[in-house]
């Protein structure tokens, strides 16, 4: 059975806005918010950005968890805002929609014994990611879920590992 024009717009609509909420879910490092995003299984193809890393396989709890630590998203003297551009749908089947996105990943460091918490505290150090983006979507009982993220990178600015190095705290 084939998806009405009207079901498969309204399908599409869904799943960007899951793409959207994953972005600002990690960006707030909000554990929840983040597992709310994915199916339960979440494949992340890590070969264009670090070919030793290659392809990870993750429950969406050690996922969110991992992401939102201080290993990664949840490391309180980065700031980091992810903006996506517009999607491409390069597959779309009932049950699962491919979305190819421009990607730009912004990354601060924050001035040591600044108040983190405060949106207006001071940046040292900037790194920025330009990518391609692609996540892949399934259809679950809760909706659709994001199941696998591949990333490509363009090009990077600053020094990424300056910024994301542990807190000075």
């Amino acid at each position: 059975m084939g998806m009405t024009r009207k079901y498969a717009s309204t399908q599409l609509c869904l799943s960007s806005r899951v793409a959207n909420d994953l972005t600002n879910d990690m960006v707030a490092q909000d554990f929840h918010r983040l597992h709310a995003s994915l199916a339960s299984e979440v494949d992340v193809d890590y070969t264009h950005v670090n070919p030793e890393w290659g392809v990870k396989h993750y429950t969406s709890d050690d996922f969110a968890a991992l992401w939102t630590s201080e290993e990664h998203l949840g490391l309180k003297a980065m700031a980091t805002q992810h903006f996506l551009g517009q999607p491409y749908f390069a597959s779309i089947t009932e049950r699962e929609i491919v979305v190819e996105w421009q990607q730009v990943a912004f990354h601060g460091r924050k001035v040591p014994g600044e108040d983190y918490t405060n949106p207006r505290c001071k940046i040292t150090d900037t790194s920025d990611g330009h990518s391609y983006m692609k996540h892949r979507f399934v259809l679950t009982e809760r909706g659709w879920r994001i199941a696998g993220i591949t990333p490509v990178l363009i090009f990077g600015t600053g020094d990424f590992e300056k910024i994301r190095k542990q807190d000075d705290r």
